[in-house]
């Protein structure tokens, strides 16, 4: 039986408040892991927490830990919004952010960046990853130099992450594959717009989507899935194809970036209110695009949050303190509910 001398204190919310400088309102936010919290004062609140439980002063550094954040460049306004979210944490608490874009869909690129950080007094890293043996590598070279890498977005399969930082991705998928099936209840052609192969978020999406379908909807045939590369003109190019190839096609679903060539596509073929068309995230181009009916649906992450999290998490693991990370809630927005909703 154990000893109750050697049960560990329960810290109270006043003492809390008190010792971090916040109010109580702030540190049950914290506690409660909801939104609104800057990651400096959450940081303060945990550590104070930490503090009361275990008898020990708050520990400081001479220096404040320095992350550093790779997101692809040229992407789309979510992930430049992405990268404001994180300079905004920039100088914050025991921490300094340095964010950097690389060159997209480039794999080499982005595993000779992430090396390059060793011996540069980096402590850890967030990246959108690239689901490549090179960038595999790099990470877990950094492992074994104590450098934690947390992916963002879209993940990477191995043991040496310290974590991932976005939402449930084949959920996500499922979630537009049964809007999908809601939507069209006659029998028709779906096509996929994807990125390629290389962002593991694509393909979990994808699998979803076409689970979902298989499963409830076998009405509704996925006839191909159309790499546009992630890009504006790519997916021009590849939807000015499709609708060419298959008129009767009445669904486009785009797991990745680029709304902005399927719907320039769809308008030029006239055909944006007869194609049901679901994208990811909310942005001013595709609030635009739900508002005048070219889009019906968007699936939606808080950057915010995502940026947050991954800040509270690399430093929770730097300082040794417990840390668990909640996905991302997918959203669900259409030109009905935008009312309140952020970019964010």
């Amino acid at each position: 039986m154990s000893n109750p001398d050697q049960l560990k204190r329960r810290a109270k919310i006043t003492e809390i408040a008190r010792l971090a400088g916040v109010g109580t309102a702030t540190v049950d936010r914290v506690l409660n892991d909801r939104p609104n919290v800057s990651a400096a004062t959450r940081q303060r609140v945990e550590q104070a927490k930490a503090a009361i439980e275990s008898g020990e002063p708050i520990k400081t550094r001479s220096r404040p830990w320095r992350l550093k954040v790779f997101l692809p460049g040229e992407a789309g306004p979510s992930t430049e919004y992405l990268a404001a979210c994180f300079q905004e944490f920039g100088a914050k608490g025991n921490a300094t952010i340095e964010c950097v874009f690389t060159k997209k869909m480039e794999p080499a690129v982005l595993a000779r960046k992430l090396q390059a950080c060793a011996g540069q007094g980096i402590d850890a890293i967030a990246f959108q990853a690239l689901d490549d043996p090179r960038v595999r590598q790099a990470v877990e070279d950094l492992a074994h130099l104590d450098i934690p890498c947390l992916t963002l977005i879209s993940g990477l399969e191995t043991p040496a992450l310290a974590g991932f930082v976005g939402m449930d991705n084949r959920a996500a998928g499922k979630t537009a594959g049964y809007m999908m099936g809601r939507f069209e209840r006659q029998k028709g052609a779906v096509a996929v717009v994807s990125g390629g192969q290389i962002y593991r978020v694509h393909e979990d999406r994808e699998m979803g989507f076409r689970a979902c379908l298989r499963r409830d909807f076998p009405h509704l045939e996925v006839v191909s899935t159309y790499s546009g590369h992630d890009d504006i003109d790519g997916n021009y190019t590849e939807v000015k194809k499709i609708l060419e190839s298959k008129p009767d096609l009445i669904g486009i679903y785009n797991v990745g970036g680029g709304n902005e060539g399927i719907a320039r596509a769809l308008k030029e073929g006239g055909r944006e209110h007869e194609i049901t068309f679901f994208g990811h995230n909310l942005t001013p181009k595709t609030q635009g695009y739900l508002i005048d009916g070219t889009m019906d649906l968007v699936l939606h992450q808080n950057m915010k949050r995502a940026a947050g999290r991954a800040v509270d998490a690399l430093i929770a693991r730097l300082e040794n303190r417990p840390y668990r990370i909640k996905l991302i809630q997918t959203e669900i927005v259409t030109r009905e509910n935008m009312a309140g909703t952020t970019f964010g």
